[in-house]
């Protein structure tokens, strides 16, 4: 009997000492591994919301309700989903939680629009539009973003976040004419 209980006393503290001595229980090691976990988990809503309003700080939108944002991300198991509202919500919608890989595609559809004729710096658009993802550690840099245009005569405004990025400096895009964004 006092066998069985110094075997399992001993393979307890080896437990322990396993553990205590892989480092995850030192404060700095743990931070880093929960600051890690934070950034790779989210909500939907909050993903869709940082990702409308990098969009309303890039010029891209205006955020009222005749802009719907389509919002695709791929999970960590390898699926996708969606998440979808016009561009004034208030984010009174979906709250799943969710651990992201990464953004996919931004789809914007404007109807009604009133700012028609209005155009924006293709070159500081992705700059600003890609600063503020990254930001929201939302995309990284080595990522390839690419602005799309539904107007078959403006080029795709394509870049490598973290990578110096001049191409189509003072090239004007109509604002009404960018309908996506996808993330390589």
């Amino acid at each position: 009997m006092n066998k069985k209980l110094l075997t399992k006393t001993l393979i307890a503290s080896a437990l322990v000492l396993t553990t205590v001595g892989s480092g995850f229980h030192s404060s700095s090691n743990y931070n880093g591994i929960n600051n890690v976990a934070k950034a790779a988990e989210t909500t939907d809503r909050q993903l869709w919301k940082n990702v409308r309003d990098a969009l309303k700080e890039a010029n891209i939108i205006d955020g009222n309700e005749n802009e719907t944002i389509d919002v695709n991300y791929k999970l960590k198991n390898g699926s996708e989903n969606k998440i979808s509202a016009n561009g004034n919500s208030n984010g009174d919608f979906s709250k799943q939680n969710i651990d992201i890989e990464s953004l996919t595609t931004i789809n914007i559809k404007k109807v009604n629009i009133s700012n028609f004729n209005e155009r924006i710096d293709a070159n500081n658009t992705w700059k600003n539009l890609t600063n503020k993802l990254k930001g929201q550690k939302i995309i990284k840099d080595g990522d390839k973003v690419t602005i799309h245009s539904k107007d078959q005569k403006d080029p795709k405004i394509s870049g490598i976040v973290g990578q110096d990025f001049t191409e189509h400096k003072n090239y004007m895009l109509y604002k009404k004419d960018i309908d996506k964004i996808t993330i390589n």
